[in-house]
């Protein structure tokens, strides 16, 4: 009894062209047909292989041979030929590569997202407890009003005291600089007491301006606050007035 062949090739080189495409056809068709009648252990597996070589010969038959599986082929049923699975072929290590770059600028990309979301929410629960506390402390927007001139007066009668001082500390700093200079006109040297007097005065001087600074930046961010705040109660309470209004 002859032997069934498993693996039938279809024709010995890749299409060119139209004619090329039919009689490739034609022969497809005379081969599954070929592969139906005479391949009983075809019929009984259920399904057949569809795949072409590395020179681009295709081929049908019950099993595929080493190497096919990361070329790619396709399955089909053994009694219909219909189409049952595509499968494509491995991807290549430059495709795998440029894939896991993929996937790490995505996860990158869902990170920030879920940062930026996660912000999001917390503003939205600070402004809440922001607009609680405002409705809750304040009876009116006088209130507000007064207590943000309060907080203003307070830090501008601190900032009056540290500019007095600085004025107070720049003089005697000067003071000291001419003493020093006639020492060092009468070919003397300062006294130590002078030399680190001036030290002293010098560092409490720095020490003041930085306070002055300080204080007007505070100055500055309590009135922001103050206004905001104030802006906000409004919107709230439905009494800010619109421009025109």
């Amino acid at each position: 009894m002859k032997k069934i062949r498993n693996t039938h090739r279809l024709r010995t080189s890749a299409p060119t062209g139209p004619a090329t495409a039919r009689a490739e056809a034609r022969g497809i068709a005379w081969l599954l047909l070929a592969v139906l009648c005479t391949s009983a252990q075809a019929v009984d597996a259920g399904r057949l292989f569809r795949y072409r070589d590395e020179r681009g010969v295709m081929h049908i038959g019950t099993n595929l041979p080493a190497g096919q599986v990361q070329a790619g082929y396709e399955v089909l049923d053994s009694r219909s030929l219909k189409l049952l699975n595509v499968i494509p072929p491995a991807p290549s290590a430059e495709q795998l590569s440029r894939q896991a770059a993929e996937r790490r600028t995505a996860a990158v990309a869902e990170a920030a997202n879920s940062r930026a979301e996660q912000a999001r929410q917390r503003d939205i629960a600070e402004q809440r407890n922001r607009d609680r506390m405002l409705l809750e402390t304040y009876a009116d927007e006088s209130e507000l009003v007064r207590l943000r001139d309060t907080k203003l007066e307070s830090l501008d009668l601190i900032l009056h005291t540290v500019d007095n001082t600085i004025v107070h500390l720049r003089r005697n700093l000067a003071q000291m600089d001419a003493t020093a200079q006639e020492h060092i006109a009468a070919g003397r040297q300062s006294p130590a007491s002078l030399v680190q007097g001036r030290a002293r005065t010098a560092a409490d001087l720095a020490s003041q301006e930085l306070a002055a600074e300080r204080t007007r930046a505070e100055r500055l961010a309590v009135r922001a606050r103050f206004d905001a705040d104030l802006d906000r109660y409004r919107r709230l309470t439905g009494t800010l007035k619109t421009a025109g209004s």
